[in-house]
């Protein structure tokens, strides 16, 4: 098993821990619901096999699943998020800057491509999330409120946790 492997099932292994034990915990005035594990899929290097990121994406939404208490909310959201940076990628972060081995990570793709790419992800995951959470769009407005919040607490946690936790090596 390689470095990286054993650092992503490591990662792994502490992003759930914390979203389930920590943070599924936290609901500020039911519009703010973090979500850092999905830093699991938005790291990953950029040459990742399409049908690697799918199943890897699955399976991080399903752990959150069962551990949520949901049906498939998440992995539903991980497998569309997963199904997407390929592209996003391609169009968010240049190719001279990048081997592809290297994690997608700020202090290898600068702090402006790095947000610009995490948030894309980040509302998309959490609209598609919030949206079959909800089904309805009686409450349109309320919707989009908790998506852009939840986001935005998402994208700073994101952001702490680069700094902290990716250093440069």
């Amino acid at each position: 098993m390689n470095r990286y492997a054993k650092k992503y099932i490591f990662s792994a292994f502490i992003f759930i821990l914390i979203q389930i034990y920590i943070l599924n915990q936290i609901m500020f005035a039911s519009y703010i619901n973090p979500y850092l594990y999905i830093i699991l899929i938005i790291s990953l290097p950029k040459n990742t096999p399409k049908w690697y990121l799918l199943i890897n994406g699955f399976i991080v939404g399903f752990l959150i699943d069962i551990f949520s208490g949901t049906i498939g909310y998440h992995s539903t959201a991980c497998v569309l998020i997963s199904f997407i940076k390929p592209w996003l990628t391609k169009i968010t972060i240049p190719n001279n800057i990048l081997n592809d081995q290297d994690e997608l990570v700020m202090h290898k793709v600068g702090f402006r491509n790095f947000i610009l790419y995490s948030s894309i992800l980040t509302i998309i995951h959490h609209g598609s999330l919030f949206v079959i959470e909800h089904v309805s769009f009686d409450l349109f407005f309320n919707l989009i409120l908790k998506i852009i919040l939840s986001s935005l607490i998402t994208i700073i946690l994101i952001i702490i946790t680069q700094l902290l936790y990716y250093k440069k090596e």
